[in-house]
C-alpha cells in the first residue's frame, strides 16, 4: 500500500470529522489549513497525472504526516476530554492550538540527532499545564503564549536549531500553487471546496 492510498483511506475513514472541522471553519485547525489544502491539491494532481515531482512527493508526505498527527490529537481531545461534544471543544480552540504548537516543538526536537532530554523537560511540563486547563475545561490565559516562547527559544538557540513552522512553509507553497489568495476566508474556502469535491466523487 502506497502513501497515496493511505491518504485516501484516511480521508474516507475520517471524512465526517474532517468535513465538520473545515465546514464550520474550526479555529482548532485554522493555523494549518494551508497544509490541508496543499496535501489535497497534490493528491488530486497525482490522481490526474499519476506522478509528482520529487519535491512534491516530499511536500505530500511531510504534509500528510503533519495533518494526520494533528487531526489525531484533536480527535483524541474531542473523544476523551469533551465526550464527543464538538461545540464544547471548539470553545477551547485557543488552548488546543497552543497544545498543538507544543507538540510541533517537541517533534522538531525529537527529530534532532541530539540528547535533548534535559532541555525538553520544561516543555513537557508546559504540556502538562495545558492539558490541565483542558481537563478542567478552562481556557488558557493569553500570557501562556509568550511563556512558550520563553521556554522554546533558549532551547533552539542553545542547540543551534532553526525552526521553520510547517504551516508557514505550506502557506507559501499554497500561494505558489495559487490555491488561494492572501486571506483567511479564501483559505477555508479552498479547503472546503476540496472536501466538497471528495464528497461528491
Amino acid at each position: 500500500m502506497d502513501i497515496f492510498t493511505d491518504y485516501a483511506n484516511w480521508k474516507f475513514e475520517n471524512h465526517d470529522f474532517i468535513f465538520q472541522l473545515v465546514n464550520t471553519q474550526s479555529k482548532t485547525i485554522s493555523r494549518f489549513t494551508a497544509v490541508i489544502a496543499v496535501v489535497d491539491y497534490l493528491y488530486d494532481k497525482y490522481i490526474k497525472k499519476g506522478t509528482l515531482t520529487s519535491d512534491e512527493e516530499v511536500f505530500f508526505s511531510v504534509g500528510f504526516d503533519y495533518i494526520h498527527d494533528n487531526f489525531y490529537t484533536i480527535k483524541t481531545i474531542l473523544d476523551y476530554k469533551f465526550n464527543g461534544d464538538y461545540t464544547e471543544m471548539e470553545r477551547f480552540a485557543k488552548t488546543i492550538n497552543l497544545l498543538l504548537y507544543v507538540h510541533e516543538f517537541q517533534s522538531e526536537l525529537l527529530n534532532q540527532n541530539l540528547d535533548l532530554t534535559k532541555d525538553m523537560k520544561p516543555l513537557d511540563t508546559f504540556e502538562e499545564t495545558i492539558n490541565g486547563y483542558l481537563d478542567r475545561k478552562e481556557e488558557i490565559p493569553d500570557a501562556l503564549f509568550p511563556m512558550l516562547d520563553d521556554i522554546v527559544n533558549p532551547i533552539f538557540e542553545k542547540n543551534n536549531i532553526e525552526l521553520n513552522p510547517i504551516e508557514s512553509i505550506y502557506y507559501e507553497i499554497a500561494l505558489e500553487y495559487g490555491i488561494y489568495k492572501n486571506n483567511e476566508f479564501d483559505m477555508y474556502n479552498a479547503v472546503f471546496n476540496l472536501q466538497k469535491e471528495k464528497k461528491h466523487n
